[in-house]
């Protein structure tokens, strides 16, 4: 539903309820995070759906700053606080979905982490109900709460259960809600503000025509991609209307944890810890084009070498708790705490606790290795600086 449809006298509540949430992001916005009060607008039309004539190209939402993102540490304590009051005060019709964004300081304007990546927190009460919608951006759900709430893909439902990774490639229809009684709490991760730079930004809401893929099998993208080494050589129904990405839309959190157990008894990498990428299963290649997703578990007190790449890297807290030091900044994590590491400055992991810390990140390495300017360095225990391949 549109602010635009109501009646005029919700359209006067409604504008009471945005009075008191700009209210709000005065201090929100002081600590970097901007709780979304509007809708997405995008920066054009899809023109290649609907007619001949050229889009009109908007100013940019997010624009690109001379400016370069810093280390930054968003507590979970402190965040969560306004992602409930969000929920209590303002009906999705208001925002189209109830979230809060994280922001870097460096930047004073636009809602993002980096240059390239946003961080969208968002919250389902039982009964919310986000209609089908399409967009350019690559996104993601990494599930925060301990249940409750689904994300539709392509007409494909899946869960949300804590650590679950479910993807939205550019160009498939996708929609959200919860009739769990207990609210479901998930990162958005997307590459928005590199899109809008490009001028590459549209979004379909007209959900009417949405064929979500029509009567999808359920539970497909396990059954079709995921067997490990085993891909099917003859070609399943289609899944959205985007290029070079990724095909599986879900992974199970349990799963993940379960494959870096496993692995646990390892030696892993000196600089990551034990560590996996998340690939597309068709190629090999990182899920989208311009961003990459690891996950990597830390054993107690186990201290990783200094690692620096040209790309930037967004951590997820899933497990555990440790530090982060990235250019002498000492950023103290705990359970679904997030962070940043910008690129090209040296940072290195400790995990304090007594039991295994597990990370997911974002980054995007993909986008950056397209254009041939990926590189990454380590230390060696003795203070030596070493090329690395990644």
């Amino acid at each position: 539903m549109s602010p635009d449809s109501v009646s005029p006298e919700r359209a006067e509540e409604l504008s009471g309820i945005l009075e008191e949430l700009e209210a709000m992001n005065e201090e929100a916005m002081a600590n970097n995070i901007w709780i979304r009060t509007k809708w997405n607008s995008a920066s054009q039309k899809p023109w290649h759906t609907h007619d001949s004539e050229p889009p009109t190209i908007a100013e940019h939402g997010l624009p690109l700053e001379n400016a370069k993102a810093v280390p930054y540490i968003w507590k979970w304590d402190y965040f969560s606080d306004y992602l409930y009051k969000l929920a209590e005060l303002c009906p999705l019709e208001l925002t189209e979905r109830q979230s809060i964004l994280l922001t870097n300081p460096a930047f004073s304007t636009g809602y993002k982490v980096t240059n390239t990546i946003r961080i969208a927190i968002s919250i389902y009460k039982k009964g919310d109900d986000a209609v089908p919608h399409m967009h350019t951006p690559n996104a993601s759900r990494t599930i925060l709460s301990d249940g409750g709430g689904y994300t539709y893909v392509e007409g494909e439902r899946f869960p949300a259960n804590r650590g679950d990774l479910i993807l939205t490639p550019n160009g498939t229809w996708h929609a959200h809600g919860n009739d769990d009684d207990t609210p479901v709490i998930w990162a958005d991760t997307l590459d928005w503000p590199l899109m809008d730079f490009l001028g590459l930004i549209w979004v379909r809401n007209d959900h009417e025509n949405a064929k979500m893929n029509d009567a999808p099998e359920q539970g497909f993208s396990t059954k079709f991609f995921g067997n490990g080494g085993m891909l099917p050589r003859f070609k399943g129904p289609s899944r959205g209307i985007g290029k070079k990405q990724t095909e599986m839309f879900y992974y199970a959190g349990a799963d993940i944890a379960t494959a870096l157990k496993d692995l646990r008894d390892m030696d892993g990498d000196p600089h990551e810890g034990i560590i996996m990428e998340f690939v597309n299963p068709a190629n090999g290649r990182p899920l989208f084009p311009s961003l990459a997703y690891k996950a990597q578990l830390l054993r107690p007190g186990e201290e990783t070498l200094e690692y620096r790449h040209t790309a930037n890297s967004v951590y997820s807290v899933l497990e555990g708790q440790g530090v982060t030091t990235v250019d002498g900044t000492e950023l103290d994590w705990s359970q679904s705490d997030f962070f940043v590491a910008p690129s090209h400055l040296w940072r290195k992991h400790k995990n304090t606790g007594k039991e295994d810390a597990i990370l997911y990140s974002y980054s995007d390495s993909p986008i950056i290795d397209c254009i041939g300017h990926y590189n990454a360095q380590g230390k060696t225990k003795a203070g030596s600086v070493i090329e690395l391949e990644d």
